[in-house]
């Protein structure tokens, strides 16, 4: 696979990973009216969440690689430690959903008052592991982004925000971090038959 093939895919990942977080963060809303956890993961709603959760995180890997491709040179060592440590986040976070998707709701169908009980213990600890690393890889990528000059300076702007705000304990609160990376996605795209080796800015 070419390097500009490897760019428009991942362009094309971050664009739908980004959007595909969006919609899944907005069904959030939807979930808030439940009492405990086991009753919110007996629903559909929850599952159809934690699947679109899934499938994002998987393409922003994937969205990250081409991302990091573009601006590798000119992000220097801090680009890729922002790269290494966002990929280990953001893969932590998928194995999460994976099992928020496949296991959470039979546990609280079963077993509630065990999930309710663990969602105290190893899952908040879990999550809590996972969504710090996943946003220090995103902020420190973000900032490496602002530095190399290659996107657009309010998309990268805009990333180092939202990952701030991901530390916010309300629903929807990366929303402004999904919106950065499609925006990143969008403006690789455009660019995705140009060679890497190029430092024009990608606009």
């Amino acid at each position: 696979m070419s390097s500009s093939t490897l760019i428009r895919y991942g362009g094309l990942a971050a664009l739908a990973g980004g959007t595909l977080f969006m919609i899944a963060e907005s069904l959030s809303l939807l979930l808030v009216r439940y009492s405990d956890y086991a009753e919110s993961a007996t629903t559909g709603t929850f599952v159809a969440q934690q699947m679109l959760f899934l499938l994002g995180t998987i393409l922003l890997l994937g969205g990250l690689v081409g991302l990091y491709a573009r601006q590798s040179e000119a992000a220097g060592r801090l680009g890729l430690a922002g790269f290494l440590v966002a990929f280990v986040g953001t893969a932590l976070l998928a194995g999460l959903f994976f099992v928020q998707a496949f296991f959470v709701p039979y546990l609280a169908t079963e077993f509630p008052e065990v999930l309710n009980a663990g969602e105290q213990g190893l899952l908040v600890v879990g999550f809590g592991m996972a969504f710090i690393i996943f946003p220090v890889g995103w902020l420190l990528f973000g900032i490496a982004t602002l530095k190399a000059r290659v996107y657009p300076r309010a998309a990268a702007i805009l990333l180092i925000i939202g990952t701030v705000f991901t530390f916010v304990p309300v629903p929807a609160a990366t929303v402004v971090l999904d919106v950065a990376v499609a925006w990143l996605g969008l403006s690789l795209l455009r660019v995705g038959s140009v060679s890497t080796a190029q430092p024009a800015r990608v606009s």
